[in-house]
């Protein structure tokens, strides 16, 4: 094996190693939150329970990927090199046609990222989970009811709102508020808030998966050229 070729399979290998202890450490997350977090888990019931399983099936996906790149490389197995190449073309191509919907149809996904959140504030009457979960999406994006604080139906300064729409207000050193108010509480909705992060973050994350992409498609040729090296050296020493 010429030295351009050993080069190609130790950065396969050394890349692939830090993919694969980056994969058990999602899993590791996401383990911890199943393990840790009951009392939120029983609050938010089933919307709670997604995202610790989710960050394990990534985490699992990257580790199982990587594993074939580092073990195909050291070893340098045909066979593996190419399933891990196998893989990477399926995520590039993955991540390139998400990237192509989100500058294509952006505007559509996020008409229905703010459906979605009022459709969890009308619920939150007769779901104890809807309402859980629309209370933190309150406190994270700090923000107040579908369009503002005037959709829980208040008139005046007077009246109680749900903590969660307070969040900037009790961020203030030394304010401690007794109740949440209109007056207190966060002016924007939630809806409205969605989209602008939305549109804030679109192009954004969509560049960025077809710069992975892009690096992903150095990856796979340098694993492609792994392979038809060892397939030649095979060859040559049948």
């Amino acid at each position: 094996m010429g030295c351009g070729t050993s080069f190609v399979k130790y950065v396969l290998f050394f890349f692939n190693l830090v993919v694969a202890l980056f994969g058990l450490a999602i899993v590791g997350i996401g383990v911890a939150v199943l393990l840790n977090w009951t009392v939120l888990k029983e609050e938010l019931h089933s919307q709670l329970n997604v995202a610790p399983w989710v960050f394990i099936v990534i985490g699992a996906v990257m580790f199982i990927i990587a594993f074939f790149g580092c073990c195909g490389a050291i070893r340098e197995s045909h066979c593996m090199v190419v399933t891990y190449a196998i893989f990477l073309l399926v995520i590039i191509i993955v991540q390139v046609v998400m990237a192509v919907l989100m500058f294509t149809y952006g505007e559509t996904m996020k008409e229905a990222l703010v459906k979605t959140v009022n459709g969890v504030f009308d619920k939150r009457s007769s779901d104890p989970a809807a309402n859980a979960v629309f209370n933190n999406i309150q406190e994270q994006l700090e923000c107040c009811g579908k369009n503002s604080p005037a959709d829980y139906g208040v008139i005046g300064v007077v009246t109680d709102l749900p903590e969660s729409c307070c969040t900037r207000a009790t961020g203030v050193v030394g304010k401690i508020l007794s109740k949440c108010t209109i007056a207190d509480a966060n002016s924007i909705g939630c809806g409205p808030q969605i989209a602008s992060l939305y549109e804030k973050w679109n192009k954004t994350i969509a560049s960025i998966a077809i710069g992975v992409a892009c690096i992903e498609v150095v990856g796979a040729l340098f694993a492609l050229c792994l392979a038809n090296s060892i397939r030649n050296m095979d060859r040559r020493y049948a």
